[in-house]
């Protein structure tokens, strides 16, 4: 499962981004912003591409995964046709 690294909506808004200014620029969809709010890195590329252009950070600093044995057998057994 791929989860944040740290507390991204606060360094958004350390940054200046509001749920205003990202809905209002499309930067981040409210959808994403609740996303991130959350913890729930379960977002877009687009989105983290630009959650990475805004902190000016690299996606290997956001993000990382970490295994879910549950969920790795449920796609594994996909593969299992």
């Amino acid at each position: 499962m791929i989860r944040f690294k740290f507390d991204v909506a606060g360094a958004l808004k350390t940054a200046g981004m509001t749920a205003y200014k990202a809905q209002k620029t499309g930067i981040i969809s409210q959808d994403t912003w609740r996303k991130i709010k959350e913890n729930n890195a379960n977002i877009s590329m687009k989105s983290l591409n630009n959650i990475c252009a805004v902190l000016n950070m690299q996606p290997e600093h956001l993000i990382y995964y970490e295994k879910d044995e549950t969920e790795e057998k449920e796609i594994k057994g996909k593969l299992e046709l």
